[in-house]
């Protein structure tokens, strides 16, 4: 079952989908973006996102992706929808469906050795995992897939993410009030980092402080208990 600190945005995502499907056939990628921005700026809705905002509506796509294939189970209802609008996340699942199969280097010829591309693969099923549409383990077995690889593009990727989900993971953590001090933030982050399973920079207090601030909108004073630092500007 879904977090309660979800439900606002996978309401929000169901709206929308209750929109498109109203007239499928008249929307794109780039009208779908656009009442995505529209509804999550009028609900009040924060996208996920880690140090780069760049494109985070174009990346947030994942989020109604996910929730319309998965949540609602509308991909075959709505077939030449998802072909036409989530092509995009249509080839990140495929790339994630390689990497899950234990073959780090043939998902990064599939992503055309784009490090974003293979980064993206994996925000897709993060966003599952955030969503309770699929488990945990998944992940971080994918993460140990491209760590064990000796292609240091490939690695580095799974450093990165595995930075950021241990970031996220703590963000959400001081957002629900389980996190409320910097030792449950200290005890907390080594756990998740020992859970993970591989060797990687586990994220600094600004890089939590940040996402605690513009993805969960935890109160300054909030933040500033916790981590001790200040909270930085929102960017997007």
């Amino acid at each position: 079952m879904v977090k309660d600190i979800y439900k606002p945005k996978v309401k929000a995502l169901t709206d929308i989908w209750s929109i498109i499907m109203q007239k499928p056939d008249s929307y794109n990628r780039e009208k779908a973006k656009i009442l995505l921005e529209e509804k999550y700026k009028k609900e009040g809705i924060l996208p996920f996102r880690g140090f780069n905002a760049n494109d985070v509506y174009e990346k947030e796509l994942s989020s109604l992706y996910v929730i319309g294939k998965y949540g609602l189970g509308l991909d075959e209802e709505a077939e030449s929808l998802f072909s036409r609008v989530f092509y995009v996340e249509e080839n990140y699942e495929k790339i994630e469906t390689i990497i899950r199969h234990g073959n780090p280097k043939e998902a990064f010829e599939a992503a055309e050795r784009s490090k974003d591309s293979l980064a993206r693969s994996l925000r897709l099923l993060f966003t599952m995992v955030v969503f309770s549409l699929a488990e945990e383990d998944i992940l971080l077995n994918d993460l140990r897939t491209l760590f064990n690889s000796d292609t240091d593009e490939i690695k580095h990727t799974a450093k990165s993410f595995s930075r950021f989900y241990t970031a996220f993971r703590l963000a959400e953590g001081i957002a629900e009030g389980t996190i409320r001090d910097k030792y449950t933030f200290i005890a907390s982050k080594k756990a998740i980092s020992i859970k993970i399973g591989i060797d990687y920079p586990l994220p600094r207090e600004d890089y939590v402080a940040l996402i605690s601030s513009n993805v969960f909108d935890v109160k300054d004073k909030v933040i500033n208990r916790v981590l001790g630092v200040k909270v930085p500007q929102r960017n997007f």
